[in-house]
């Protein structure tokens, strides 16, 4: 199964150390990764950028050096996987990098973007930078960030908190799925029960993502805690999770999952890479 996996760099320290950590978690994968990087260079002038922004082209001085760079960057990655099942191409673009992965999305038929954060605390965009959060919100295809602080050197615990809401069958699972298949992995499906699963809905998702899970090392834990954010601390808390998956549900629960000040309780956000997968539309 061919991987084909979106890069965005800024050239960054952290942006580096996502790159690693995708090419050593897909090391025995054959796997086509594409080097993004985006800009809107403050030299355009305004005007200019509103008359025509389509129609400026990336045969620049700029791109010149942007395309430098990402070349010398795809050098640096090339040395440390040394695999042969490892293809680069890079990519340059004039336009946000939200519009430009979702783009890329369709031509490319990505499979999922893998980006660094700068690690802070605060308010999200402090915490994860303006263009994460961007990613995280607008990505048609899953998004796996990874935390400025975040130390997996094996993936076999993935903690995936639901709300059996989702249509699973039509969830783009294409890559947690071929990680769920390799030897050792377990999945850990965590689920806060509320009033709402007793809605034939509820029950129907539920069986839907046992059948999908079946092949693989999977188990549902049931908690009674209302507060989701609160149990997936204390789980993660007791079982060594080296990664967290999440459906992206409401703006408000993604938020507080990841800014509540419970989860510096054990600190799992600046340690854990984390996968966001978007729903489908319609």
């Amino acid at each position: 199964m061919d991987l084909r996996i979106a890069i965005p760099t800024d050239f960054s320290k952290n942006a580096e150390k996502a790159a690693h950590f995708a090419l050593e978690l897909f090391s025995g994968q054959k796997c086509l990764f594409f080097l993004v990087h985006t800009y809107t260079p403050a030299f355009y002038r305004a005007d200019y950028l509103l008359h025509s922004p389509g129609q400026i082209g990336l045969g620049d001085f700029y791109r010149e050096r942007v395309m430098q760079k990402l070349a010398k960057f795809q050098k640096k990655l090339q040395a440390r996987t040394n695999q042969k099942n490892h293809e680069f191409i890079c990519h340059a673009a004039f336009n946000s990098l939200a519009e430009e992965l979702n783009q890329m999305g369709e031509k490319e038929t990505l499979d999922l973007v893998v980006m660094g954060t700068q690690g802070a605390t605060g308010a999200m965009e402090v915490l994860f930078g303006t263009n994460a959060v961007q990613v995280l919100h607008k990505a048609t295809c899953p998004v796996l960030v990874v935390p400025e602080g975040a130390e997996v050197t094996e993936l076999k615990h993935i903690l995936f908190p639901t709300d059996f809401a989702p249509d699973y069958a039509r969830l783009p699972l294409k890559v947690l799925l071929q990680i769920l298949g390799r030897p050792g992995v377990s999945l850990h499906v965590l689920h806060a029960y509320t009033e709402a699963d007793s809605r034939p809905g509820r029950q129907r998702s539920r069986e839907q993502l046992e059948e999908l899970l079946a092949p693989y090392r999977a188990e549902i834990t049931e908690t009674g805690e209302e507060d989701l954010v609160g149990a997936i601390n204390r789980y993660a808390g007791r079982v060594p999770v080296q990664l967290l998956v999440m459906v992206r549900n409401q703006h408000t629960f993604l938020e507080n999952l990841l800014v509540t000040p419970v989860i510096d309780l054990i600190g799992f956000h600046s340690k854990i890479p984390f996968m966001v997968i978007p729903r489908p539309e319609g």
